[in-house]
């Protein structure tokens, strides 16, 4: 079975404000003659969801139901795992429920039968949402049909950095793989107790390091292999090995990173003790000077750029939205529902729940609100990686049993200098198309 990988570790979101442009048969902020509209002058909602965290919620719903004095909003929360569950049951059984946050990736085919299509109850305002992190919802879909609007999108590989560190030593954040292999050497000399590039060296994210490097010469090769029809034996992958390797050969990453699991990167580099981090969008939280103190981590400043260029090209990330937000087929309040996705998902909300900086938001052109992020390395960072994010060379998918059985290890093997690139793009190849792994039209 192919799965998407978009896991969002639970952590934020929420919403702020929007005025309910009237009432009436014609849907007021977007509808459908189509669809039944509860066009009362109250209305309470149903909200279900797992995302984001509660408080957060709850001030999203207080800021709603200040600018919307007639619709209240019912909240229930779940965890993750057991959302995937209840969700889909509590539909089948007709449970009343008027608007649910859908994980995009993972649940969009499980309930998208009990949803209203999204052309029904929305307007004109979806333009103004990114149209890439709205194709790829659509397209997630068996049917290719919208069903639910994301509220943001999550990306990788994305680099963390000690901006006090970097200041300190009179380093500049690196753009290419000469700078950044001068940053490193300098690390090294001023800082010997230092590690100063660390990411994990489990098999599952060797995937995220190949195509972030592949795709700055190749964009769109991630998703001509896994989600086309193109080999993994083709010119662009092996070259894109290779470059991977490069890193090592050339002493900017030591092959000691390797052997880095679960949360040690991450605890290294909280600590002090490495100058850049290389993981995901789900770890733009470091940016802010609050959570770090909240949370402990005594970090001065931090700020994040993408991966230098190794080989010439342009900054990779693929990426993949999130956090939809669907309408129940049942819903008898279709107008107040789609009220209060509008709102979550334009300037307003988001002021709320972006705060938490989990999801990158899928509005066009929305910046966080003034304070959130303090220093210029934090904001210029949080702008550049919603750059990256917002136009990403490929999705964030992965067929996760090849990845987990095949593809890591055979990278690593590349790395570790026990395969050739060419070697291991035959073994992926041969490993790809021998029906073990169903993927594409296999499915």
């Amino acid at each position: 079975m192919r799965l998407r990988n978009a896991a969002v570790t639970a952590a934020a979101l929420a919403a702020s404000a929007l005025v309910l442009a009237g009432c009436g048969s014609n849907g007021g902020v977007g509808g459908s003659d189509d669809v039944e509209q509860n066009t009362g002058e109250k209305a309470t909602i149903n909200y279900w969801t797992w995302f984001p965290p509660q408080a957060t919620l709850d001030a999203a719903i207080a800021a709603f139901e200040e600018e919307n004095p007639n619709i209240t909003v019912e909240l229930r929360t779940f965890e993750a795992a057991d959302y995937q569950k209840q969700l889909p049951l509590a539909l089948s059984g007709g449970e009343s429920i008027d608007v649910v946050g859908v994980q995009v990736s993972a649940m969009t085919n499980s309930v998208k039968d009990y949803l209203h299509p999204a052309d029904e109850w929305t307007g004109d305002w979806l333009a103004d949402i990114n149209p890439t992190m709205v194709e790829q919802t659509t397209s997630i879909a068996d049917d290719e049909v919208l069903y639910s609007v994301p509220m943001g999108s999550i990306g990788s590989p994305l680099m963390y950095y000690n901006a006090a560190m970097l200041e300190e030593l009179g380093i500049e954040v690196p753009a290419t793989a000469a700078e950044w292999k001068v940053a490193v050497d300098e690390i090294k000399a001023q800082k010997p107790d230092v590690t100063p590039v660390v990411f994990t060296g489990e098999p599952y994210w060797q995937e995220e390091m190949l195509f972030g490097i592949a795709e700055q010469n190749s964009p769109g090769l991630s998703d001509d292999i896994i989600g086309g029809d193109g080999a993994w034996d083709q010119p662009a992958l092996i070259e894109g090995l290779n470059t991977y390797k490069s890193i090592f050969d050339d002493g900017i990453v030591g092959t000691d990173v390797l052997s880095l699991q679960g949360t040690r990167p991450s605890e290294l580099f909280s600590a002090g003790q490495a100058a850049f981090y290389i993981d995901g969008s789900w770890q733009n939280s470091l940016l802010s000077a609050a959570y770090r103190s909240e949370n402990g981590i005594e970090l001065e400043d931090v700020g994040v750029t993408g991966l230098p260029v190794i080989d010439g090209g342009s900054p990779a990330v693929r990426a993949l939205a999130e956090g939809g937000l669907a309408i129940p087929a049942a819903s008898k309040n279709v107008e107040a529902a789609t009220a209060f996705i509008k709102f979550m998902v334009e300037a307003g909300g988001a002021d709320v729940w972006a705060k938490d900086l989990v999801l990158v938001p899928s509005l066009d052109g929305y910046t966080l609100p003034d304070g959130v992020l303090e220093s210029d390395a934090a904001q210029q960072g949080f702008q550049t990686a919603s750059t990256l994010i917002g136009a990403p060379t490929s999705k964030r998918d992965s067929q996760q049993d090849f990845l987990n059985q095949v593809e890591g290890n055979a990278i690593l093997d590349v790395l570790r200098g026990t395969k050739t690139a060419e070697e291991a793009a035959a073994t992926m190849q041969e490993e790809w198309t021998s029906g073990r792994y169903p993927h594409g039209s296999d499915q």
